[in-house]
């Protein structure tokens, strides 16, 4: 299928990878709200690197959430692939300087 119209404008790994590295960090503010709204970000921070608890896990799969809806608009809705692989590229990068912080 050949893309037309703005699709094909956008269709650029460096797009993918704009929104895979900003995503992330929208999400994670936008879990301190849901998660724990009352506490400081740097409080939240020390609660995300904490491996002892669980709810560092659940902080990092919310993080993830918003470039899990970018991937189904990009890759399913829009069949914009190449914005779509960046994303997966910088979402992956971004997911395994978590672990490094997680373990």
């Amino acid at each position: 299928m050949m893309l037309t119209g703005w699709k094909k404008k956008y269709d650029l790994a460096w797009i993918g990878i704009i929104l895979g590295v900003v995503l992330p960090p929208l999400g994670f503010l936008l879990s301190k709200y849901v998660k724990s709204p009352s506490s400081s970000y740097k409080n939240y921070w020390q609660l995300f690197l904490d491996s002892s608890l669980e709810i560092n896990k659940e902080i990092l799969i919310f993080s993830l959430l918003p470039s899990m809806l970018a991937f189904y608009f990009l890759f399913f809705l829009f069949k914009m692939d190449s914005a779509a692989k960046g994303l997966v590229g910088a979402t992956l990068f971004i997911t395994g300087l978590s672990f490094l912080f997680l373990f």
